[in-house]
């Protein structure tokens, strides 16, 4: 599935984060650290799957740790773009 024009990926990513993965939504702020918002391992194979089923991009788990949400959405959109 893709994203309509309307939604951003940042947008997509906290929706997958709020309801998918019901992190607490006054947590997920752009400057947010992945690590924070991803409690466990399971949580970040589970968004890597909605990110992939939703945005068509394989992403690994590097992407999620050492980056904020802003900057983990900003590598999906490189990498949605290169595709």
């Amino acid at each position: 599935m893709t994203i309509s024009a309307h939604e951003s990926v940042i947008d997509v990513i906290t929706e997958l984060l709020t309801g998918t993965l019901e992190v607490p939504p006054e947590e997920v702020r752009a400057d947010a650290p992945m690590r924070a918002l991803l409690e466990d391992s399971l949580m970040v194979v589970e968004l890597a799957m909605a990110v992939e089923e939703r945005l068509g991009v394989k992403i690994g788990e590097a992407e999620f740790r050492e980056s904020t949400l802003a900057e983990f959405a900003g590598a999906v959109e490189v990498l949605r773009a290169a595709a």
